[in-house]
């Protein structure tokens, strides 16, 4: 195992093992990867599951933001918001950097259905930290704890200036089991109102980063465009820090029918901002062993 960061030419890609069965196609993949890995996921249909560390706590990056979009949802259920109400952004210049367009732009207002639709497809940090102007940190969790998930907290807005190592140091933590949770919950309707979980699972569905669970899977995000045939509908939310890579989100088939996974990592050597990025190719992994064994698709 790597005891020191892994650039440029040390880096060795992680490859899909078809060939494996379940349980040595994870353990071999656990026993490469520099950092820790934790992994969940459930067939809707019928409750199997798979699971890795499922209940251990970890950085989540920017996957806390399906937690905190609920949030705000529930102030719309509740009455209290409205999507088309208008949330102000900082002054540009003033804006925080990392994912989305936001900081780029001269616009000094949005409006809320706008701020989530960045939040989830773009990962825009600008737009995260409007939706949580309206629905503080103690909010949120309150509304998490309200659902069940106890282990799942958001730890405040984005700000880099605070970013760093540990649990503490992010945005957010949660657990594998918790996230997949969240995502049965949304896929069959039972938080919010049914009309809000579709909406939402929509915005995953529109998804922008596709080198992490939907990487190796058969999914084009671009074949109806071209008029070929999609029955698989990817729905997840991706985050990223360094050494930390992570994704949630639903699998949903035509035929096969829908999975609800999670895939953790942290403490990854691969410290480097690129497409074959180790910890990403190792969520990527976990993601098309799971997908094989639960659904038969060949990856």
């Amino acid at each position: 195992m790597h005891t020191t960061p892994v650039t440029g030419r040390g880096h060795v890609p992680i490859s899909p093992r078809p060939e494996l069965e379940f349980a040595p196609r994870i353990a071999a993949l656990d026993e490469v990867f520099s950092g820790r890995l934790g992994l969940h996921a459930v067939r809707l249909d019928d409750g199997e599951s798979v699971q890795l560390r499922a209940d251990e706590r970890f950085p989540t990056a920017s996957v806390i933001k399906v937690s905190l979009c609920c949030a705000v949802l529930d102030l719309i259920a509740r009455g209290e918001a409205g999507l088309r109400q208008t949330l102000r952004l900082p002054p540009p210049g003033q804006r925080v950097p990392g994912g989305g367009v936001l900081k780029q732009l001269e616009l000094d207002s949005i409006s809320l259905k706008d701020a989530i639709e960045l939040t989830v497809t773009l990962s825009d940090n600008v737009a995260t930290n409007a939706l949580i102007d309206l629905c503080d940190s103690d909010r949120v969790n309150a509304y998490l704890d309200l659902i069940g998930l106890e282990q799942t907290r958001l730890l405040g807005p984005v700000d880099f200036a605070r970013i760093g190592p540990g649990l503490q140091g992010g945005i957010g933590v949660s657990t594998a089991r918790e996230q997949t949770r969240l995502m049965t919950a949304l896929a069959q309707e039972r938080i919010l109102t049914p009309e809000l979980c579709r909406y939402l699972v929509g915005v995953l569905a529109r998804q922008h980063y596709q080198d992490q669970i939907p990487r190796w899977l058969p999914f084009d995000p671009y074949a109806q465009y071209h008029g070929r045939a999609q029955p698989l509908t990817i729905a997840n939310k991706t985050g990223e820090l360094d050494g930390i890579r992570a994704d949630a989100g639903l699998l949903m088939h035509d035929q096969r029918g829908t999975l609800a996974i999670a895939v953790f990592t942290d403490g990854g050597l691969d410290l480097r901002e690129t497409v074959d990025v180790e910890g990403s190719l190792a969520v990527a992994e976990c993601a098309a062993a799971t997908a094989a064994h639960l659904l038969g698709f060949e990856v």
